[in-house]
């Protein structure tokens, strides 16, 4: 039997294939694609071709380039228009290595040896048109009326060296998408290391054509490297970068590339590796590998409570990402201290904000989390503040508010029921039972002196108050009360002799300021001392005895509580 004869055998066969069930179609394409490599011994793509319908007129000269000689001319042999051969969908499909919209992918084949699979096998599938401009097409088995075709018959953009055919060699193979019965002439190519059958709609049935091996774009990567061989053994078109958009390319300190779902980036420090989604988005906002991030040092990992968020560690930070928050990024110091708290997992949660800068310079930081805050001092530290201290010290102006920089982490105090931080003008205590508020200046001082926390006033409960007519301040405790003014300094008064204090009116009463912080005299006895007078405790009979400095028109009077 001729070739020829074989050929329009093969088309009718395709058609009945065609009105078969799915898998019944494709064991039809299959047994003809055994029945051709068995019987024809015409070489190149025939050689072994499960080839169904009308057969492509390969490139006259029939030559095959040797290994490396790709890299020296982009787009290989057969480039032109009258070569015969079909356009790369990378260069019709804006650098995308895939079937564009309109078009289906209708067969494949092979090239062994192929120098832009790493010396393997490199797979070239069909992505035939569609016949979606007829509700019932015509044409012969298999290609449909050229009237019904989803594109017209055209060449690659002369912007590219690939200005071979688009939409013009009407033929179909079988071994793809087999529930198609009938489609247009082949749009474009789409190239891949790894087997079709693995990610798309195709069976296993062989095709060769290795003249086809060196045939590129200069919307495809031009050669194999480190970059190409980390998405091949991640699955090229199944992994979670899916296929390439154009070539690679350098960057500052390496080499880059692009893909539908993400980035890939390559330095001889770090090895080639991916970002993936929202992570990748941010990271070439950051300006990706020149950018103050570096270059990726790790894969992407699976992180959260929930297991829905991911992050991806460079040089010099990492970037986290949660559905419901958005990709941030944590930098330098902050990220260390941060994967110290072990990061996402640990009390801060996710990032949720774009790290921030502070001070004249700019050169002090800070990142915002779900639970807290972390600061960066220069040339002091980096500090950890859980989220209800983190409220508060935004409230008041946060590093260049009245407060400052923080001094230390936040610490635990009483066994997790309160925090306090110390910052250079104060300090921010927090309690399950009374909420986080400030103490500072030199009334921060005298809380200390009266044990702070776990100490005599116990937690603050509300926020530092100016003295009406601008007298002095005071701040309020579980346990007492600290005032301050210019002349007197800051002084606390504590229990019954605090409660007495309010009762005459504290700073504004007929006492005045605190002078001194609460002394004991004798034993069981308490005694705060005022501007114009004292209150004294007896912890035996429970009694405050209020006494008045004199005056020059009265003499002191005690006043029994």
């Amino acid at each position: 039997m001729s070739t020829r004869t074989a050929l329009a055998g093969l088309g009718t066969a395709e058609a009945m294939a065609s009105t078969l069930s799915p898998s019944w179609a494709q064991r039809a394409v299959d047994t003809v694609s055994g029945w051709m490599a068995a019987r024809t011994s015409r070489r190149g793509f025939l050689v072994r071709a499960g080839l169904v319908g009308t057969a492509l007129a390969v490139d006259p000269k029939g030559y095959v380039l040797t290994p490396g000689t790709a890299y020296a001319s982009v787009c290989g042999p057969g480039a032109t228009f009258g070569s015969g051969w079909t356009v790369f969908c990378a260069t019709i499909n804006n650098g995308v290595n895939s079937c564009p919209p309109g078009s289906v992918a209708a067969g494949w084949w092979r090239a062994d040896g192929a120098s832009l699979c790493g010396g393997k096998t490199r797979y070239i599938v069909d992505c035939n048109a569609t016949c979606a401009k007829c509700s019932t097409p015509g044409g012969r088995a298999g290609i449909c009326s050229s009237s019904c075709w989803s594109c017209s018959c055209t060449r690659g953009p002369s912007t590219s060296c690939d200005q071979r055919k688009n939409c013009c060699n009407a033929f179909r193979y079988g071994q793809c998408h087999t529930e198609v019965r009938q489609v247009g002439a082949v749009q474009c190519r789409v190239v891949s290391c790894t087997p079709p059958w693995r990610w798309e709609a195709c069976s296993t049935a062989p095709a060769t054509d290795n003249r086809t091996r060196d045939h590129n774009s200069d919307a495809l990567p031009a050669r194999w490297s480190p970059l190409t061989a980390r998405h091949v053994a991640l699955g090229e078109q199944l992994s979670p970068l899916g296929n390439t958009v154009y070539g690679e390319f350098a960057v500052p300190g390496g080499r880059a590339q692009r893909y539908q779902k993400g980035r890939m980036s390559f330095s001889q420090a770090t090895g080639a590796r991916e970002t993936v989604g929202p992570i990748a988005t941010r990271y070439v906002a950051l300006r990706a590998e020149s950018g103050a991030l570096g270059f990726p040092t790790a894969s992407p990992v699976v992180v959260g409570m929930d297991r829905r968020g991911r992050a991806s560690r460079f040089q010099r930070g990492r970037i986290s990402w949660h559905p419901d928050l958005g990709a941030f990024e944590t930098l330098a110091h902050i990220t260390l201290r941060y994967e110290k708290d072990r990061a996402e997992a640990g009390e801060l949660g996710f990032p949720i904000a774009a790290e921030g800068r502070w001070g004249s310079d700019g050169r002090g930081r800070f990142t915002r989390f779900q639970r807290g805050r972390i600061t960066y001092v220069p040339g002091v530290g980096v500090f950890l503040m859980r989220k209800p201290t983190a409220d508060r010290y935004a409230l008041l102006g946060a590093e260049e508010g009245v407060l400052g920089v923080a001094t230390a982490d936040e610490k635990t105090v009483a066994y997790s029921t309160g925090h306090a931080t110390p910052y250079l003008h104060g300090r921010i205590s927090w309690h399950q039972d009374t909420g986080a508020w400030e103490t500072r200046g030199d009334i921060a001082q005298a809380y200390l002196r009266a044990g702070a926390e776990k100490g005599l006033l116990g937690y603050p409960v509300a926020g530092e108050e100016q003295v009406p007519g601008g007298a002095g301040r005071f701040s309020r405790f579980q346990r007492g009360r600290t005032s301050s003014s210019p002349q007197t300094g800051a002084h606390w008064v504590r229990g019954p002799i605090a409660e007495r204090y309010e009762q005459l009116g504290a700073e504004l009463g007929s006492l005045g300021f605190p002078v001194e912080d609460e002394t004991s005299p004798s034993a069981g006895v308490r005694r705060s001392v005022f501007q114009r007078g004292t209150i004294t405790y007896d912890e035996a009979s429970g009694q405050t005895t209020v006494e008045l400095a004199p005056t020059d028109s009265a003499s002191p009077s005690p006043s029994p509580g």
